[in-house]
C-alpha cells in the first residue's frame, strides 16, 4: 500500500509527553499544505495549550510537558480508513514552550 498520487502535507500536532523518554500522546493535530503554515500554527496554538482538566497540577511538576511536532507525510487512502504517514527519512521540527512563543529544534526522523 502506497501513498503514490497523495500530495505532500505537513501535519502540526501539539502533544503531551510524561517524562524525558515517557510516554507521548497527541492532543491536537491538523494538517497543511506547507511546512510555514504548519509552524505558524504551532506557533499561535502551542503557547495557548492548557493541559488537560485530567492531569493534576501537580503531577505537572513531575515531568510533563506540552510540545509542538511539524512533519512531513502523505495520506495514504488505499486503506480501509485513510491515514496519514510521515516521510521515512525526513527531519521533524519540534517546539517547546517558551513564554509566550516557542523555541524551535531541527529532529532527527522518528520510525
Amino acid at each position: 500500500m502506497t501513498s503514490e498520487g497523495s500530495p505532500v502535507r505537513w501535519r502540526a500536532s501539539i502533544g503531551l509527553a510524561v517524562g524525558g523518554g515517557g510516554p507521548v500522546s497527541s492532543i491536537v493535530e491538523s494538517e497543511h499544505g506547507s511546512e510555514g503554515s504548519a509552524r505558524e500554527w504551532i506557533e499561535h496554538k502551542l503557547p495557548r495549550t492548557r493541559f488537560p482538566a485530567w492531569i493534576p497540577a501537580a503531577r505537572r511538576a513531575d515531568g510533563v510537558e506540552l510540545f509542538g511536532r511539524v512533519a512531513r507525510g502523505h495520506v495514504v487512502s488505499d486503506r480501509l480508513l485513510p491515514t496519514w504517514e510521515s516521510d521515512a527519512g525526513v527531519e521533524v521540527w519540534h517546539a517547546d514552550r517558551a513564554g509566550e512563543g516557542v523555541h524551535w529544534r531541527r529532529c532527527a526522523a522518528e520510525d
